[in-house]
C-alpha cells in the first residue's frame, strides 16, 4: 500500500476489544480529507457462481458517501458486465444516519437487528428483477485488530435472491468487515498488487489473510518490481470459536492477462499455536470496481480445497498504475 499508512495491517499483533457500539457510526475523530469509515457485506450462491458485494465507504470529515452493490455470475470483462452493478459515488453522509439502518437512494438497505450479532440486508429493483432478502447472523464475536479501529466477522447468510428474474436461496458463511477512524490515502502505490481474501468451512473453521504475493515463489511481477517491505500484511484463523493471528503467510497468484485478474490462489499460513494450513482456491465468479481512481480492485469468489474440504470465500485484489501498465509492456 502506500508508504504514508498502515490501515490495512495489524500493527502490534494480537486482538482488539469490541464493544456493541463498534456497529454503528463513529464519525469525525482526527483532521483530514481522507478519513474513512467502512462497512462491507457479502453473501455468495456457489452452486451457481454468484457472489454479491455490498459496500458502504464514508469520508467523515467531507460528509461525502460512497456505496452500493454488484451481484455478478461467473466471469466479466468488465463491472458494467454484471447482472446487477449499482453503485452511487457522491451522497451526502445523511444516507446513513447512525449506521443502524443505512438506506440507500438506489433500493439497498441494512438494518442492525442486533449489534454485531445481526444484520438483515434488503434490496428491490423491479426494472432490473433483482431483489433480495438476506439475515447474515453471527457463528462467533467479531475479530478485532490490535488497534481498536477494524474488525471482521464470519456470519452465516441465509435467505432469498432473485437475479434477473430467476429465485436462489442463500445459505453460506461469508465474512463481513467494518472499518473507521484511519486515513485512506487515494495516491498511487507503485507497488506489487495486494489481496485480501476469506474463506470458511461451515462454522468451525474460517479465515482471513492480506498480503502480497511471496516474491520465493516466482509471481508474474519479479523483476518488475522490488518486493514490498511487508509482504504480509494481516490474517487470523477462528477454529471452533478459538481465534488465532497468523503469524506467517505465504501466497502465490496465477493471473489473466491483459485484464491482469486472479485465477487463483496457492496458500501456506501459520496460526499463533504453530499450525500450518496449505489451500488452493479456484475463482469461480469475478469482476472488477475502482473503489477511488487510482486503483482497480478485482472481486470474486474462491472455491477453497483444504486437505479434500470444499469451502468458499471472497477474494479482493487491489492493483495501480504501474502494475498494470508494467504488465501489459510488449515483450
Amino acid at each position: 500500500m502506500a508508504e504514508d499508512t498502515d490501515w490495512n495491517s495489524n500493527l502490534g499483533g494480537g486482538f482488539g476489544v469490541h464493544t456493541p457500539a463498534d456497529e454503528f457510526f463513529h464519525g469525525t475523530g482526527e483532521p483530514g480529507d481522507t478519513l474513512t469509515e467502512t462497512w462491507y457485506w457479502n453473501f455468495h450462491v456457489p452452486q451457481a457462481a454468484i457472489n454479491c458485494f455490498a459496500y458502504c465507504w464514508v469520508h467523515p470529515n467531507l460528509k461525502v458517501v460512497t456505496a452500493g452493490l454488484m451481484i455478478f455470475k461467473g466471469h466479466k470483462q468488465q463491472h458494467l458486465e454484471c447482472e446487477l452493478f449499482e453503485f452511487r459515488d457522491y451522497m451526502a453522509s445523511a444516507v446513513i444516519g447512525d449506521g443502524h439502518d443505512i438506506q440507500l437512494p438506489n433500493g439497498f438497505r441494512a438494518q442492525v437487528i442486533v449489534p454485531t450479532e445481526h444484520v438483515r440486508l434488503t434490496f428491490d429493483d423491479p426494472v432490473r428483477e433483482t431483489s433480495f432478502d438476506v439475515e447474515l447472523k453471527a457463528t462467533d464475536r467479531p475479530v478485532m485488530r490490535a488497534n481498536g479501529k477494524h474488525f471482521e466477522q464470519v456470519m452465516h447468510a441465509t435467505g432469498t435472491l432473485v437475479l434477473r428474474g430467476e429465485r436462489h436461496a442463500v445459505d453460506c458463511y461469508p465474512v463481513r468487515d467494518r472499518s473507521w477512524g484511519e486515513q485512506r490515502p487515494e495516491a498511487h502505490a507503485p507497488v506489487p498488487p495486494y489481496t485480501w481474501v476469506t474463506g470458511a468451512f461451515g462454522a468451525d473453521f474460517a479465515f482471513c489473510v492480506g498480503s502480497h504475493d511471496d516474491p520465493a515463489r516466482n509471481p508474474d511481477w519479479i523483476g518488475k518490481f522490488e518486493p514490498p517491505a511487508g509482504i504480509f500484511k494481516d490474517g487470523w484463523v477462528v477454529v471452533r470459536g478459538e481465534q488465532r493471528r497468523i503469524v506467517r503467510a505465504s501466497k502465490i497468484t496465477h493471473r489473466e492477462f491483459p485484464l491482469c485478474r486472479p485465477l487463483s490462489h496457492e496458500y501456506e499460513f501459520e496460526d499463533s499455536t504453530g499450525e500450518v494450513y496449505r489451500l488452493t482456491g479456484k475463482v469461480t465468479a469475478q469482476s472488477n470496481w475502482s473503489g477511488w481512481s487510482n486503483m482497480n480492485c478485482h472481486v470474486g469468489l474462491v472455491e477453497w480445497d483444504w486437505n479434500g474440504q470444499t469451502g468458499w470465500g471472497e477474494t479482493q485484489e487491489v492493483q495501480w498504475n504501474d502494475y498494470v501498465w508494467k504488465m501489459n509492456q510488449p515483450g
